[in-house]
């Protein structure tokens, strides 16, 4: 069915400023390369690089690897705790508990007052699932601490905070040392547990993914640890003299795990496309000329550009013109207030193909109290397919250079390349994860092997990779 000429004309334009060719996507991953080695050198962060941090972690998983550790988990407002039991053969067994933390602690006067908190959590998980919280004849249990807010960590235990993010404000513990803090708090309590690694949840997918791999079974190595969800990044394995910015390697170490945050490629938008929706959602955001690769590709940001476009469409009288007037000139909140579309709406509209979009139009009623017609639902559709198969061209950029920066740490053998893949756009947006690989076929990074890249979802990668680091101290 075909639209007014005037808006055919309108969403052909954007459905070309939201499109990328094949000698985009070889270029973009030229410049990467060059990007990561910026990072690698670059001593202090800086807007203008990607801040590629060395995670401390100089070995990946065997799957071999045997024995009882724990995992905590501070990424915004819950607070998880799991135990993880080893088995050496690629399984393991998982507890976990899962634990609000109260808004008031969020914003405390005393750092300790949240620590103490965490401390006494964990006390209880292990009083509930091990009955081992105070037991002082045996070894302390390791824990691998994940901690989701920027940190300057120096070795595999030792991170001070640089700032919070996600709702927290506690200024007491800025420039603190958050594994000091935790072990403090746990010691004061005599639980006996020994706080040995902070882990990011990147670093964790690889790490978790590396162990639940066996090679036997699935003829290929893991590389790469990636999130694409709310947000996005990913981690790699380095060889150390690629890495000019570590200036006391651990002695024996081939190489370290580095935590790319790769959300923040190409800041200076010198080959990132940048288009008026672009522009208007960065606008709306904290971090302003921050991450503006994530801002194109991941969860959180996907609904936002769909919502600025239309608005932009109705502003030039091309949609929404009877209900604005039905309305008595006004549009649903839902379409006119930042972040309430979100990408999972996204998801359902990019599959309907329902008579006239019957089924969209029930979505967009009941999730945005927003009537539409036929065409406007066409229009939605069109734009949502448009921003969403630029997200996964975009994604597969990262993914293509680093197989192709790392393939000859494998040259000597014949297995595929695997990447471990957490988070909801990834798994479970349609046809995301195809488009990645299709993309990654055009930049083709093992031109002239056999070998093929493959993406894996790797479940509980925070968890279970925050474990494994602490088994790897």
């Amino acid at each position: 069915m075909s639209l007014p000429d005037k808006v055919e004309l309108a969403i052909r334009q954007i459905e070309r400023d939201f499109y990328i060719d094949d000698d985009y996507l070889i270029k973009a991953s030229e410049y990467f390369l060059q990007a990561m080695d910026a990072g690698l050198k670059a001593p202090k962060q800086s807007r203008e690089n990607m801040p590629m941090i060395p995670a401390h972690v100089s070995k990946i998983p065997t799957g071999k690897e045997k024995g009882l550790f724990l995992a905590a988990d501070l990424g915004g407002t819950n607070f998880r705790v799991c135990s993880i039991d080893l088995k050496g053969d690629h399984t393991f067994e998982l507890k976990q508990s899962k634990y609000r933390i109260p808004p008031e602690l969020m914003k405390c006067k005393k750092a300790d007052d949240l620590f103490s908190y965490l401390a006494s959590k964990i006390e209880v998980f292990l009083e509930e699932h091990h009955d081992t919280a105070k037991v002082k004849t045996s070894e302390p249990l390791k824990l691998g601490f994940t901690f989701s807010f920027p940190v300057d960590q120096t070795a595999l235990g030792k991170g001070t905070l640089i700032r919070w993010t996600k709702g927290f404000d506690i200024p007491d513990a800025v420039d603190r040392d958050v594994v000091d803090l935790l072990q403090a708090n746990l010691t004061v309590l005599e639980v006996n547990v020994k706080v040995v690694a902070l882990a990011n949840d990147t670093v964790g997918t690889l790490l978790s993914r590396a162990y639940q791999n066996d090679p036997k079974l699935t003829n290929s190595n893991t590389v790469i640890g990636c999130i694409f969800g709310t947000g996005t990044n990913g981690a790699y394995y380095e060889t150390i003299t690629n890495i000019p910015k570590l200036t006391n390697p651990p002695k024996a170490a081939q190489g370290m795990v580095i935590n790319t945050e790769w959300g923040s490629f190409d800041n200076t938008l010198k080959i990132l496309p940048n288009t008026l929706f672009d522009e208007i959602v960065d606008k709306e955001t904290a971090n302003k000329g921050y991450h503006l690769f994530e801002k194109r590709i991941s969860g959180m940001f996907l609904g936002e550009i769909l919502r600025v476009a239309l608005l932009e469409l109705f502003e030039r009288g091309l949609i929404f013109q009877e209900l604005y007037k039905e309305r008595g000139g006004s549009l649903p909140h839902r379409i006119t207030e930042p972040w309430l579309l979100d990408a999972e709406v996204l998801s359902y509209i990019q599959i309907d193909d329902s008579t006239d979009l019957k089924m969209l139009g029930l979505i967009l009623q009941n999730t945005l109290r927003l009537p539409t017609t036929k065409h406007e639902r066409i229009v939605i559709q069109r734009l949502t397919r448009a921003i969403s198969e630029r997200a996964a061209k975009l994604s597969a950029i990262p993914l293509a250079t680093i197989v192709r920066r790392v393939k000859d740490q494998y040259k000597d053998d014949d297995k595929d390349f695997e990447v471990g893949c957490d988070g909801s756009v990834v798994e479970f947006y349609p046809g995301f994860k195809e488009a990645i690989l299709k993309a990654i076929e055009v930049i083709n990074p093992l031109e002239g092997t056999h070998k093929r890249v493959y993406l894996r979802i790797a479940k509980d990668g925070s968890g279970v990779g925050a474990a494994l680091c602490a088994a790897m101290a």
